[in-house]
């Protein structure tokens, strides 16, 4: 049995990089290092490193190490499932973000198929900016009734505190000097990256956020099915920025995930069910877990003659987010989910930290009805090519720069979201190296916190990765400072009349 229900809340889910960060290379990886002929490293040809290291990839991370490149900058962009959060943006260019962002919403678009059906009945004061006031005076569970306001709200938020730092600094753009790389957890953050970078433009942008929460959770015409998504951590693992007890930190830039094996083991011994507990990774313990309930469903499936298929009275779950080392996010039907917590609660592998309250099964294919109806929403769309000199947008799908939009941003419906592997590229190896992360928003706060987790693992000697907040206060911290600071104030002003 599970567990009494936790209570639902919506945050942390929020929520790669290729040796060629070339444009267009979406499913491009370079030649592997296993690839290097045995002739050339052979034992009669001398390294040109010294006795101690002939350790070819080692080298080459020493020299890319002691270049002069200067280190880059990436911006972590907030997805749907954050807490949204009011910023303090009283500058006029973040006013017009919402501004425009407000007018978007309840203006439709021909081209891209965008209606406002549905917008008169939001509660909604009509007036100019009216959504920079979308979360006050509204509780969690009253946001997440109208998904598609909030997804909006919560890529506007982000564009609004751009253009904030922008005005203050005088920068030529909305991104700050020395950004290298973007990155955005799921859809509504890699949307909020394209915005940020100039690739597509603000209203389309808060359009398209509004479309994909407003997508059908289940097929038409059927019977709707009850769907969940539950955060979970594995056990050893309460605190997302705990230390690991018993998994290794990974030894390659390839893989985010090593096989933890010993002696002349290989790679498919260490990764089959079989191998000791001890010589494998937690978060691939759980993953074959996950794997052997999912092929139970598909047997059952056969045998009620749906072909494989998910029908609407089937049972599926999967891991749709690999947020760490330690937290995944598991949605899919809602006894299918519970049954992934029973079991991996019967094994002493991971717990329930929260539900979520989230619109749709996404990152599961029971979202394969929506692809249709959504690949034709991304082709209409109008995303400009990379400019020279352009940050890298790194797409959290493939953990590789983001290719061509209309097709990247289609797997977000059914695929995986590696959010883990995605920045363990960016702190691992990329070009220009990356040593500073900087949150946008509040609602970002939890992916920093994820990512302070990760990075203490990186050997001694690995260059510092610093992360940073920008734009973290809200509009209710920012008043009680300034009540706080105008207190001390006259208390000191009363002290100094004393003295």
């Amino acid at each position: 049995m599970r567990a009494p229900q936790l209570p639902r809340f919506t945050s942390l889910t929020s929520s790669t990089f290729s040796h060629s960060h070339g444009q267009g290379h979406r499913h491009g990886h370079g030649h592997g290092h296993g690839q290097i002929s045995q002739a050339i490293l052979s034992p009669s040809r001398k390294a040109s490193t010294n006795s101690n290291n002939t350790d070819w990839v080692t080298w080459l991370k020493k020299g890319v190490s002691d270049s002069s490149t200067p280190s880059g900058k990436c911006l972590l962009f907030a997805g749907l499932g954050s807490y949204p959060h009011t910023p303090i943006s009283p500058t006029p260019s973040s006013l017009k973000v919402w501004d425009e962002a407000s007018e978007a919403l309840l203006s439709p678009d021909a081209t891209i198929g965008y209606e406002t059906r549905g917008m008169s009945d939001a509660g909604l004061k009509q007036v100019k900016g009216w959504m920079r006031g979308w979360v006050e005076g509204r509780s969690l569970e009253e946001l997440m009734k109208r998904p598609d306001v909030t997804a909006a709200f919560i890529l506007s938020s982000s564009i609004a505190i751009l253009a904030s730092e922008k005005e203050k600094h005088g920068t030529s753009t909305l991104l700050p000097e020395g950004t290298s790389h973007l990155a955005g957890h799921g859809f509504i953050g890699t949307l909020t990256a394209l915005v940020a970078s100039g690739r597509l433009d603000l209203g389309t942008g808060v359009r398209l956020a509004r479309i994909y929460a407003s997508l059908p959770p289940s097929p038409p015409q059927t019977y709707p099915r009850s769907h969940l998504t539950t955060v979970l951590s594995a056990r050893h693992f309460h605190s997302l920025s705990s230390p690991s007890y018993f998994v290794p930190p990974p030894p390659s830039p390839d893989d985010p995930f090593p096989p933890v094996s010993s002696g002349s083991a290989s790679e498919e011994e260490a990764e089959s069910s079989s191998t000791p507990i001890k010589r494998r990774r937690a978060m691939q313990l759980i993953l074959d877990e996950i794997h052997s309930l999912q092929r139970d469903w598909e047997r059952e499936n056969e045998i009620t003659g749906s072909g494989g298929t998910i029908g609407p009275r089937q049972e599926w779950a999967s891991a749709g987010i690999i947020n760490s080392s330690k937290v995944l996010v598991v949605t899919g039907t809602h006894h299918a989910v519970l049954q992934v917590i029973e079991r991996l609660q019967q094994l002493n592998l991971a717990n329930p930290v929260m539900d979520v309250a989230m619109p749709c099964p996404y990152h599961t294919k029971l979202m394969t009805h929506a692809i249709p109806k959504f690949r034709d929403v991304l082709e209409r769309c109008y995303f400009q090519y990379p400019k020279e000199g352009n940050p890298i947008i790194l797409d959290p799908m493939t953990t590789h720069p983001l290719s061509h939009p209309s097709s990247s941003l289609l797997p977000h419906l059914t695929g995986q979201l590696r959010w883990h592997k995605t920045l363990y590229r960016l702190y691992s190896l990329p070009s220009p190296e990356v040593s500073t992360f900087v949150t946008v928003g509040k609602g970002a706060k939890g992916l920093g916190i994820m990512l302070k987790g990760e990075v203490r693992k990186r050997p001694e000697g690995a260059t510092k990765i610093k992360i940073e907040e920008m734009g973290g206060t809200t509009l209710k911290e920012k008043e009680m400072n300034d009540r706080i600071n105008k207190g001390l104030m006259k208390l000191r002003a009363q002290q100094n009349k004393k003295a």
